[in-house]
């Protein structure tokens, strides 16, 4: 068996909204899409040097390719609170000729606005609160047709969203699962507010396990966090899932997103699962980063601890009696050891650098792209200072100023056009890379931008250049 940090790119695909391939939900680098000119096949994708790099990685302990939030995590709460532990059920016989796992995101289909979710997966949120227009179909008769030579072969499905009940993407692979005669497990990571004899028909036929986001015990908190939902139906639906579920005889869970809007209600939330004698998870937030209840000040967060290890739970399932151990130990170890870990729709940074570091990343990017790099300075997550060079002009950068950073690529989405690709790789420890490509008036440019912490204001840096520019000190208009 090859010994492997995560064992993600030795055995899973995860499929994201946009088209692009990684090989879990929580890594930031891609190893393939299935749209646009780059599209690959899965069998190239699969056998592709991206997934080998990214897994040769790893078997050396190296995060940095887009995997710094597990190695932070374990770090903070130790490798069993990681997504990285939950592959170790793959590592004999590793690397595997085919999938074991496939973790698809196909569709941004949704019918909630949750307050720390993003357009990219809800299209609720998309179209209504962000103004844009809906994200488009990636995933077409190729794509399915290619699926069938994997699907023999896995053992399990994840199916997230969006909302999975409402994309045709997931219906077909569930029709093709039962036409085929295959019982992989299939997990599906569900809002709970749809319930009908199609869903039923689902759970029943692929013995389906059903994961409910409840993220509160309290009808207001419930409706404030998860917007769109009635909490008294979501609670009907949940008992007529749990039913269907143990008549399948596959169990369920629920899980609960930890904020600092609702932590109070996390201990009853694990009485009710242990009640219910359900499976129970409990995940930290920690993006959009006022969501993120490790944030809070160190007295706060010492407030939190102690009110929720003060109460002796009396719970008998072994789920939320460990739930409720590693919730404790998660905020104990990062106020004895805090990690300043920034995760976001635009990218993820990993630890703080020095000013010499930043001094070099800066002459890299000047020799490499003969001009000066834009750079948006923020405190608090917000823009508060942008460095203007002659060739950003057309970027209409002051505009950004007052912004969030986290939403800097839908800021330059606004201003120039839509993003058509973006992927996230990470060429130095502490700096992180985000590459997007955006139509503009006179054409597709591709634009990169390298996110890095300063270790001593703390201040966040961003240095966008444009690709276009190497080589070439011309302006970007030509």
């Amino acid at each position: 068996m090859i010994k492997s940090a995560c064992y993600a790119p030795h055995s899973a695909l995860y499929f994201r909204p946009d088209g692009l391939v990684h090989a879990c939900c929580v890594t930031g680098f891609s190893i393939g899409s299935v749209v646009g000119p780059k599209r690959e096949s899965l069998r190239d994708i699969w056998e592709g040097t991206a997934r080998a790099t990214h897994r040769l990685a790893l078997e050396a302990d190296a995060f940095d390719l887009g995997c710094q939030e597990c190695e932070f995590v374990a770090e903070s709460g130790g490798r069993e609170a990681t997504v990285a532990y939950h592959f170790d059920r793959f590592a004999s016989g590793s690397p595997h000729e085919f999938p074991k796992m496939l973790d698809l995101a196909l569709s941004s289909r949704c019918n909630l606005q949750c307050v720390m979710c993003n357009g990219d997966l809800s299209s609720a949120i998309r179209t209504q609160r962000e103004g844009l227009p809906p994200l488009p179909d990636c995933y077409d008769d190729r794509f399915f047709e290619e699926l069938d030579e994997f699907l023999p072969h896995l053992d399990r499905l994840q199916f997230k969203g969006g909302e999975p009940f409402l994309a045709r993407e997931n219906q077909r692979i569930w029709d093709r699962l039962i036409e085929l005669g295959l019982s992989p497990e299939v997990t599906v990571t569900t809002n709970g507010t749809l319930f009908n004899d199609r869903v039923a028909h689902y759970v029943r036929e692929l013995r389906m396990h059903p994961n409910i986001s409840v993220d509160g015990m309290v009808a207001e908190t419930i409706e404030a966090i998860r917007v769109g939902v009635d909490a008294e139906r979501l609670w009907h639906n949940i008992d007529r899932f749990q039913e269907l579920a143990e008549e399948a005889g596959n169990g369920m869970t629920l899980s609960f997103c930890l904020m600092p809007m609702n932590w109070r209600e996390v201990l009853p939330f694990l009485a009710e699962a242990d009640r219910r004698q359900l499976n129970c998870n409990v995940i930290f937030v920690n993006q959009p980063q006022q969501y993120d209840l490790l944030r809070l000040p160190r007295e706060e967060l010492t407030e939190v601890l102690a009110e929720l290890s003060s109460v002796e739970m009396q719970l008998v399932g072994d789920a939320p009696r460990n739930c409720h151990a590693e919730v404790l130990e998660r905020i104990r170890s990062h106020l004895e050891k805090p990690v300043d870990l920034v995760v976001s729709s635009v990218l993820m940074t990993s630890r703080p650098i020095d000013r010499e570091a930043q001094a070099e990343l800066r002459a890299m990017l000047v020799d490499e792209f003969a001009c000066e790099p834009m750079l948006v300075q923020a405190e608090e997550g917000i823009v508060c200072s942008i460095e203007v060079p002659e060739w950003a002009s057309w970027l209409g950068s002051a505009d950004f100023v007052g912004g969030q950073l986290d939403l800097l690529d839908k800021l330059i989405e606004q201003r120039c056009g839509p993003i058509t690709n973006r992927w996230i790789v990470s060429p130095m420890h502490g700096v992180v890379l985000l590459a997007i490509e955006v139509t503009t008036e006179t054409g597709i440019r591709q634009l990169r931008a390298y996110r890095l912490v300063d270790a001593e204001s703390g201040r966040q840096r961003v240095y966008v250049v444009d690709v276009a520019l190497a080589g070439n000190t011309a302006s970007s208009d030509t």
